[in-house]
């Protein structure tokens, strides 16, 4: 056995022995380095058994009282204190969710401004170059010019054929 895969048995072999596979006893006979860990581990164990929790003073419930009357003599800290004593000492259990709605909606606003911004840059690039109004009116009057040839072309080719001369009569 390695003395890596030991590390994960260290608090059964200090509180309940029985449990642990026989694998790794037989590791802890063998390897020194082990058999030293496990024994420090129990060492201090054993220690924290025997400290005792100090008495409190007599006179701590007055101290407190009177720190207390202290402290609400005092004028309110302005809103920036408040908040950074909250941030420093308070629970930030509160402030959680609001934290996280604000970097959701951060993130949500700076991919659509980056998605918009790339889709106008790729509008841009792809849009034909914009001519002005006037030649503009000058390719769409070349190109009745055209039609106009086109359409005097069919026409003499009717005359030709004979069918131009009938007019067509009203009552």
């Amino acid at each position: 056995m390695q003395c890596d895969k030991l590390k994960s048995f260290l608090p059964d072999l200090v509180f309940d022995p029985a449990c642990v596979p026989s694998s790794v006893q037989n590791h802890i006979n063998a390897c020194a380095s082990c058999r030293k860990e496990v024994a420090e581990l129990q060492a201090t164990m054993r220690l924290l058994d025997e400290w005792k929790v100090p008495e409190p003073s007599h006179y701590f419930d007055v101290r407190l009282a009177g720190r207390l009357r202290e402290e609400k003599r005092f004028e309110p800290a302005g809103f920036f204190e408040r908040m950074r004593m909250r941030l420093l000492y308070g629970s930030n259990m509160q402030l959680r969710p609001a934290l996280a709605a604000t970097l959701a909606l951060a993130i949500i606003v700076g991919g659509g401004s980056y998605a918009g911004f790339i889709s106008m840059n790729r509008t841009m690039q792809q849009r034909p170059q914009m001519t002005s109004a006037a030649v503009h009116d000058l390719q769409i009057l070349d190109a009745n010019d055209q039609t106009i040839q086109q359409l005097n072309a069919f026409d003499d080719d009717s005359d030709s054929n004979g069918t131009a001369g009938v007019a067509v009569t009203s009552n």
